[in-house]
Protein backbone atom coordinates (compact mmCIF):
# COMPACT_ATOMS: atom_id res chain seq x y z
CA UNK A 1 0.00 0.00 0.00
CA UNK A 2 2.88 2.38 0.80
CA UNK A 3 4.29 1.93 -2.72
CA UNK A 4 0.92 2.65 -4.32
CA UNK A 5 0.55 5.79 -2.21
CA UNK A 6 4.07 6.88 -3.15
CA UNK A 7 3.26 6.46 -6.85
CA UNK A 8 -0.26 7.96 -6.52
CA UNK A 9 -1.44 5.39 -9.04
CA UNK A 10 -4.56 3.25 -9.45
CA UNK A 11 -4.38 -0.29 -8.06
CA UNK A 12 -6.18 -3.09 -9.86
CA UNK A 13 -6.84 -6.56 -8.48
CA UNK A 14 -5.91 -9.62 -10.54
CA UNK A 15 -8.98 -11.04 -12.29
CA UNK A 16 -8.85 -14.59 -10.91
CA UNK A 17 -7.06 -13.98 -7.64
CA UNK A 18 -7.82 -16.35 -4.78
CA UNK A 19 -7.12 -13.62 -2.21
CA UNK A 20 -7.44 -9.84 -2.16
CA UNK A 21 -4.04 -8.15 -2.20
CA UNK A 22 -5.06 -4.55 -1.48
CA UNK A 23 -7.72 -2.95 0.75
CA UNK A 24 -10.65 -2.38 -1.56
CA UNK A 25 -12.05 0.60 0.36
CA UNK A 26 -8.77 2.48 -0.25
CA UNK A 27 -9.27 5.56 -2.49
CA UNK A 28 -6.66 4.24 -4.97
CA UNK A 29 -8.40 0.90 -5.50
CA UNK A 30 -9.63 0.94 -9.10
CA UNK A 31 -11.41 -2.40 -9.38
CA UNK A 32 -10.75 -5.83 -10.88
CA UNK A 33 -9.02 -6.37 -14.20
CA UNK A 34 -11.22 -7.38 -17.15
CA UNK A 35 -11.23 -10.97 -18.37
CA UNK A 36 -10.39 -10.40 -22.04
CA UNK A 37 -7.34 -9.17 -23.97
CA UNK A 38 -9.09 -6.40 -25.89
CA UNK A 39 -10.53 -4.91 -22.70
CA UNK A 40 -7.16 -5.22 -20.97
CA UNK A 41 -5.37 -3.43 -23.83
CA UNK A 42 -7.93 -0.64 -23.73
CA UNK A 43 -7.67 -0.28 -19.96
CA UNK A 44 -3.88 0.05 -19.95
CA UNK A 45 -3.55 2.03 -23.20
CA UNK A 46 -2.87 5.30 -21.39
CA UNK A 47 -0.20 3.85 -19.10
CA UNK A 48 3.49 3.53 -19.92
CA UNK A 49 4.17 1.04 -17.10
CA UNK A 50 2.14 -1.69 -15.39
CA UNK A 51 3.61 -3.35 -12.29
CA UNK A 52 2.22 -6.78 -11.38
CA UNK A 53 3.05 -7.62 -7.75
CA UNK A 54 2.65 -11.14 -6.42
CA UNK A 55 0.63 -12.21 -9.43
CA UNK A 56 1.38 -13.23 -13.03
CA UNK A 57 0.76 -10.99 -16.01
CA UNK A 58 -2.05 -11.77 -16.72
CA UNK A 59 -4.69 -14.40 -15.93
CA UNK A 60 -7.52 -14.10 -18.47
CA UNK A 61 -10.59 -16.06 -19.49
CA UNK A 62 -11.26 -17.48 -22.95
CA UNK A 63 -8.77 -16.89 -25.74
CA UNK A 64 -8.73 -13.71 -27.79
CA UNK A 65 -6.15 -12.92 -30.47
CA UNK A 66 -3.83 -9.95 -30.12
CA UNK A 67 -1.42 -8.50 -27.61
CA UNK A 68 -2.11 -8.24 -23.91
CA UNK A 69 -1.07 -4.57 -23.87
CA UNK A 70 -0.26 -1.89 -26.43
CA UNK A 71 3.40 -1.71 -27.59
CA UNK A 72 3.85 1.54 -25.64
CA UNK A 73 2.90 -0.11 -22.34
CA UNK A 74 5.74 -1.85 -20.49
CA UNK A 75 5.01 -4.64 -18.01
CA UNK A 76 7.11 -5.56 -14.97
CA UNK A 77 6.39 -8.56 -12.74
CA UNK A 78 7.58 -9.09 -9.15
CA UNK A 79 6.85 -12.38 -7.40
CA UNK A 80 8.29 -15.27 -5.44
CA UNK A 81 6.68 -18.06 -7.49
CA UNK A 82 9.28 -18.90 -10.15
CA UNK A 83 6.80 -20.63 -12.48
CA UNK A 84 4.36 -17.71 -12.47
CA UNK A 85 7.08 -15.07 -12.85
CA UNK A 86 8.99 -16.76 -15.64
CA UNK A 87 5.97 -17.56 -17.80
CA UNK A 88 4.55 -14.05 -17.58
CA UNK A 89 4.86 -12.07 -20.85
CA UNK A 90 6.64 -8.96 -19.58
CA UNK A 91 9.55 -6.60 -20.15
CA UNK A 92 11.06 -7.15 -16.70
CA UNK A 93 10.66 -10.15 -14.41
CA UNK A 94 12.01 -10.07 -10.86
CA UNK A 95 11.98 -13.23 -8.76
CA UNK A 96 12.02 -11.87 -5.22
CA UNK A 97 9.80 -11.45 -2.13
CA UNK A 98 7.13 -8.93 -3.22
CA UNK A 99 6.81 -7.26 0.19
CA UNK A 100 10.54 -6.56 0.44
CA UNK A 101 10.72 -5.21 -3.11
CA UNK A 102 7.75 -2.92 -2.60
CA UNK A 103 9.17 -1.62 0.70
CA UNK A 104 12.50 -0.79 -0.96
CA UNK A 105 10.82 0.92 -3.91
CA UNK A 106 8.61 2.97 -1.60
CA UNK A 107 11.73 4.24 0.20
CA UNK A 108 13.67 5.08 -2.96
CA UNK A 109 11.11 6.52 -5.34
CA UNK A 110 10.08 10.18 -5.16
CA UNK A 111 6.54 11.08 -4.17
CA UNK A 112 4.31 11.53 -7.21
CA UNK A 113 1.14 13.55 -7.41
CA UNK A 114 -1.97 12.50 -9.23
CA UNK A 115 -5.64 11.84 -8.98
CA UNK A 116 -7.17 8.38 -9.07
CA UNK A 117 -10.80 8.02 -10.12
CA UNK A 118 -12.42 6.07 -7.27
CA UNK A 119 -14.23 2.84 -8.01
CA UNK A 120 -17.99 3.15 -8.50
CA UNK A 121 -19.97 0.56 -6.60
CA UNK A 122 -23.50 -0.08 -7.89
CA UNK A 123 -26.44 0.87 -5.72
CA UNK A 124 -28.69 -1.83 -4.33
CA UNK A 125 -31.37 -3.02 -6.78
CA UNK A 126 -34.99 -2.28 -6.02
CA UNK A 127 -36.93 -5.17 -4.47
CA UNK A 128 -38.49 -7.44 -7.09
CA UNK A 129 -42.16 -6.94 -7.89
CA UNK A 130 -44.61 -9.24 -6.14
CA UNK A 131 -44.45 -12.72 -7.61
CA UNK A 132 -41.09 -12.19 -9.32
CA UNK A 133 -38.05 -14.20 -8.27
CA UNK A 134 -35.04 -12.74 -6.51
CA UNK A 135 -31.87 -12.08 -8.47
CA UNK A 136 -28.35 -12.81 -7.30
CA UNK A 137 -27.81 -9.04 -7.15
CA UNK A 138 -30.45 -8.77 -4.40
CA UNK A 139 -28.57 -11.28 -2.27
CA UNK A 140 -25.11 -9.83 -2.88
CA UNK A 141 -26.25 -6.26 -2.25
CA UNK A 142 -27.90 -7.28 1.03
CA UNK A 143 -24.71 -9.01 2.16
CA UNK A 144 -22.56 -6.02 1.16
CA UNK A 145 -24.62 -3.81 3.48
CA UNK A 146 -24.43 -6.20 6.44
CA UNK A 147 -21.12 -8.09 6.56
CA UNK A 148 -18.63 -7.03 9.25
CA UNK A 149 -15.31 -5.70 7.94
CA UNK A 150 -13.32 -8.69 9.23
CA UNK A 151 -15.63 -11.36 7.79
CA UNK A 152 -13.91 -14.07 5.76
CA UNK A 153 -16.00 -14.36 2.60
CA UNK A 154 -15.49 -17.65 0.77
CA UNK A 155 -16.71 -17.39 -2.82
CA UNK A 156 -17.67 -20.19 -5.20
CA UNK A 157 -20.49 -18.84 -7.32
CA UNK A 158 -18.92 -18.56 -10.80
CA UNK A 159 -21.80 -16.94 -12.69
CA UNK A 160 -22.27 -14.40 -9.89
CA UNK A 161 -18.61 -13.58 -9.29
CA UNK A 162 -18.63 -10.28 -11.26
CA UNK A 163 -21.58 -9.14 -9.14
CA UNK A 164 -19.77 -10.12 -5.93
CA UNK A 165 -16.55 -8.33 -6.88
CA UNK A 166 -18.46 -5.20 -7.93
CA UNK A 167 -20.53 -4.92 -4.76
CA UNK A 168 -18.48 -6.31 -1.85
CA UNK A 169 -15.24 -4.56 -0.88
CA UNK A 170 -12.60 -6.66 0.88
CA UNK A 171 -11.32 -4.60 3.79
CA UNK A 172 -9.08 -6.98 5.78
CA UNK A 173 -6.42 -9.64 5.14
CA UNK A 174 -8.01 -13.02 4.34
CA UNK A 175 -11.28 -11.17 3.82
CA UNK A 176 -11.87 -12.83 0.44
CA UNK A 177 -10.99 -16.45 -0.38
CA UNK A 178 -11.69 -18.23 -3.66
CA UNK A 179 -10.09 -20.79 -5.94
CA UNK A 180 -7.88 -19.30 -8.66
CA UNK A 181 -8.12 -22.04 -11.28
CA UNK A 182 -11.88 -22.24 -11.82
CA UNK A 183 -12.31 -25.77 -10.44
CA UNK A 184 -15.47 -26.49 -8.48
CA UNK A 185 -15.85 -28.14 -5.07
CA UNK A 186 -13.56 -25.86 -3.07
CA UNK A 187 -15.91 -23.42 -1.39
CA UNK A 188 -18.10 -25.34 1.03
CA UNK A 189 -15.35 -27.50 2.53
CA UNK A 190 -12.79 -24.70 2.69
CA UNK A 191 -15.20 -22.48 4.62
CA UNK A 192 -15.45 -25.19 7.26
CA UNK A 193 -11.65 -25.48 7.47
CA UNK A 194 -11.15 -21.72 7.66
CA UNK A 195 -13.59 -21.36 10.54
CA UNK A 196 -11.88 -24.21 12.39
CA UNK A 197 -8.45 -22.62 11.98
CA UNK A 198 -9.64 -19.02 12.56
CA UNK A 199 -12.39 -19.24 15.18
CA UNK A 200 -11.80 -15.54 15.93
CA UNK A 201 -13.15 -14.51 12.51
CA UNK A 202 -16.73 -14.69 11.22
CA UNK A 203 -16.92 -16.91 8.11
CA UNK A 204 -19.59 -16.81 5.41
CA UNK A 205 -19.56 -18.90 2.24
CA UNK A 206 -21.39 -17.56 -0.83
CA UNK A 207 -21.93 -20.49 -3.16
CA UNK A 208 -23.77 -21.63 -6.25
CA UNK A 209 -26.06 -24.61 -5.91
CA UNK A 210 -24.12 -26.52 -8.57
CA UNK A 211 -20.74 -25.98 -6.94
CA UNK A 212 -22.15 -26.80 -3.49
CA UNK A 213 -23.02 -30.34 -4.53
CA UNK A 214 -19.38 -31.19 -5.22
CA UNK A 215 -18.56 -31.29 -1.50
CA UNK A 216 -21.98 -31.20 0.15
CA UNK A 217 -20.89 -33.85 2.67
CA UNK A 218 -18.78 -31.18 4.39
CA UNK A 219 -22.06 -30.04 5.99
CA UNK A 220 -21.97 -33.22 8.07
CA UNK A 221 -18.47 -32.33 9.29
CA UNK A 222 -19.56 -28.77 10.12
CA UNK A 223 -22.55 -30.06 12.11
CA UNK A 224 -20.63 -32.89 13.79
CA UNK A 225 -17.75 -30.66 14.95
CA UNK A 226 -19.81 -27.58 15.76
CA UNK A 227 -18.34 -25.28 13.10
CA UNK A 228 -20.29 -22.01 12.96
CA UNK A 229 -20.21 -21.19 9.26
CA UNK A 230 -23.15 -19.66 7.43
CA UNK A 231 -23.51 -21.00 3.89
CA UNK A 232 -25.55 -18.79 1.55
CA UNK A 233 -26.44 -20.80 -1.55
CA UNK A 234 -27.70 -19.06 -4.68
CA UNK A 235 -30.12 -21.65 -6.01
CA UNK A 236 -30.77 -21.02 -9.70
CA UNK A 237 -31.25 -24.71 -10.53
CA UNK A 238 -28.51 -25.00 -13.13
CA UNK A 239 -24.82 -24.64 -13.95
CA UNK A 240 -25.36 -21.11 -15.21
CA UNK A 241 -21.74 -20.41 -16.13
CA UNK A 242 -21.67 -23.51 -18.36
CA UNK A 243 -24.94 -22.46 -19.97
CA UNK A 244 -23.37 -19.07 -20.71
CA UNK A 245 -20.36 -20.72 -22.35
CA UNK A 246 -22.59 -22.91 -24.50
CA UNK A 247 -24.72 -19.92 -25.48
CA UNK A 248 -21.61 -17.99 -26.54
CA UNK A 249 -21.01 -20.75 -29.10
CA UNK A 250 -24.61 -20.70 -30.31
CA UNK A 251 -25.57 -24.03 -28.79
CA UNK A 252 -27.75 -25.19 -25.89
CA UNK A 253 -26.10 -26.60 -22.80
CA UNK A 254 -25.51 -30.34 -22.84
CA UNK A 255 -26.43 -30.72 -19.17
CA UNK A 256 -29.86 -30.82 -17.54
CA UNK A 257 -31.15 -28.29 -15.04
CA UNK A 258 -31.75 -29.41 -11.47
CA UNK A 259 -34.64 -27.20 -10.38
CA UNK A 260 -35.93 -29.95 -8.10
CA UNK A 261 -32.74 -30.03 -6.00
CA UNK A 262 -33.60 -29.03 -2.41
CA UNK A 263 -30.33 -28.31 -0.65
CA UNK A 264 -32.14 -27.14 2.48
CA UNK A 265 -33.48 -30.68 2.91
CA UNK A 266 -30.08 -32.20 2.11
CA UNK A 267 -28.53 -30.03 4.83
CA UNK A 268 -31.16 -31.07 7.36
CA UNK A 269 -30.46 -34.71 6.54
CA UNK A 270 -26.81 -34.14 7.49
CA UNK A 271 -27.68 -32.51 10.77
CA UNK A 272 -27.18 -28.93 9.57
CA UNK A 273 -29.90 -26.34 10.23
CA UNK A 274 -31.27 -24.74 7.07
CA UNK A 275 -33.58 -22.01 5.79
CA UNK A 276 -35.33 -21.78 2.42
CA UNK A 277 -35.70 -18.20 1.14
CA UNK A 278 -37.91 -17.20 -1.79
CA UNK A 279 -38.91 -13.56 -1.13
CA UNK A 280 -37.01 -10.32 -0.59
CA UNK A 281 -38.65 -9.81 2.80
CA UNK A 282 -37.55 -13.29 3.93
CA UNK A 283 -34.03 -12.61 2.69
CA UNK A 284 -33.58 -9.34 4.61
CA UNK A 285 -35.23 -10.66 7.76
CA UNK A 286 -33.05 -13.78 7.79
CA UNK A 287 -29.81 -11.89 7.20
CA UNK A 288 -30.70 -9.33 9.88
CA UNK A 289 -31.30 -12.18 12.31
CA UNK A 290 -28.34 -14.39 11.40
CA UNK A 291 -25.40 -12.17 10.44
CA UNK A 292 -25.04 -10.48 13.86
CA UNK A 293 -24.46 -13.99 15.29
CA UNK A 294 -21.80 -14.91 12.73
CA UNK A 295 -18.80 -14.26 14.99
CA UNK A 296 -20.06 -16.33 17.93
CA UNK A 297 -21.89 -19.12 16.08
CA UNK A 298 -21.22 -22.67 17.24
CA UNK A 299 -23.46 -24.39 14.69
CA UNK A 300 -23.56 -24.21 10.89
CA UNK A 301 -26.51 -22.86 8.94
CA UNK A 302 -27.33 -23.25 5.26
CA UNK A 303 -29.51 -20.55 3.69
CA UNK A 304 -30.91 -21.74 0.34
CA UNK A 305 -31.96 -18.61 -1.57
CA UNK A 306 -33.93 -19.30 -4.73
CA UNK A 307 -32.83 -16.88 -7.46
CA UNK A 308 -33.51 -16.57 -11.16
CA UNK A 309 -30.64 -17.44 -13.55
CA UNK A 310 -28.44 -14.44 -14.26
Amino acid sequence: MSLAERLACPVWQDTFSSRAGFPQHHPQFAGHLPWGRSELRSLFAGNDLVLAVGTPAFRLYLYEPGRLTEPTTRVAVVGDDADEVLRSPCDLALLAPPAAVCAQLAERLPQRTGTVVPIHRPSAPAPPPAGEALSAAHVVAALAERLADDTILVEEAPSTRPEILARIATRSPLGFVAVANGALGFGLASAVGLRMTRPDRPVLALLGDGSSTYSIQALWSAAHYGVGVVFVVLGNGRYAVLDQLADSHGAPGAWPSFDSLELAKVAEGMGCESRLIVTHEELLATLDEVLPTLRERQKPLLIDVRVKPS
